[in-house]
């Protein structure tokens, strides 16, 4: 989801050889293996079922007293865990719900997880990637009590996603209005403004033979491949950013 560029994906087990720097009185670091494993586990205990998962790290900086700085390897962990369909729970076909998250080790950004969808054709992210929780990491920090608030978030997330598809689907857009969303999005922070044009190239003419309908899933799917190319940190404000636009289209 989040590790398609920049970042070297590893294993769930490569996790336990990030060193953690050592915690402060204000500002107490949670190693990215603690964050994972206590995440699936309390995942699993409310009857959800991995199917995949994929976590990369990116290198970071760590800024001391004095302005003394420290290069922490892996110091930023992103990741996704997508799960199999939950039983009573209606989901948009060809889709499958998935966690993302992200810590850092240099106070580069806070604990963060998100709700959203894989889409299984074409990889490209998620169908919402909205944040459901961001914790600092400061020395109150509760991280089971955390994970159990998100999780129960984004259960409760989860049943608007098949209506939020539905509407992206049924919406038809007109070329003038997919140009007018696609500089909109720029403007709100979705991708850089030099992607515009590889945007609505995508949209006219998609590389995945299921997006040829001119609707507003389509634009989505055209942004979220154009997309790919960013940083993990970029794609997770990127999500933010394309979800409020295009929900705000279709209200």
């Amino acid at each position: 989801m989040l590790m398609l560029s920049h970042a070297n994906e590893v294993s769930r087990d490569e996790l336990y050889n990030v060193v953690t720097p050592e915690p402060t009185q204000s500002w107490k670091p949670v190693p990215h293996h603690e964050v994972v494993n206590v995440l699936t586990d309390r995942a699993a205990a409310r009857g959800l079922v991995i199917k995949n998962e994929k976590f990369a790290l990116l290198d970071g900086t760590l800024y001391g007293e004095n302005g003394v700085q420290t290069r922490i390897p892996g110091a930023r962990l992103f990741g996704s865990l997508d799960f199999a369909p939950i039983p009573g729970m209606p989901f948009p076909a060809g889709c499958a719900p998935s966690c993302g998250l992200r810590n850092s080790a240099d106070k580069s950004f806070a604990l963060s997880i998100l709700s959203g969808a894989r889409v299984f054709v074409c990889c490209n992210g998620v169908l919402s990637a909205e944040h459901i929780i961001s914790r600092k990491h400061t020395s109150g920090l509760d991280l089971v009590a955390s994970i159990d608030t998100a999780l129960d978030a984004f259960m409760e997330s989860l049943k608007g996603f098949n209506t939020m598809f539905e509407q992206l689907r049924s919406r038809r857009l007109t070329r003038t209005k997919a140009h007018s969303l696609t500089v909109e999005l720029a403007q709100a922070g979705a991708f850089a403004s030099s992607d515009i044009l590889p945007v609505i190239r995508e949209f006219e003419c998609p590389r995945h033979a299921e997006f040829k309908e001119r609707n507003a899933w389509n634009l989505y799917q055209g942004c979220t491949e154009i997309m790919k190319a960013q940083s993990p940190a970029r794609q997770c404000d990127g999500f933010k950013a394309l979800n409020s636009v295009l929900t705000a289209a279709l209200n």
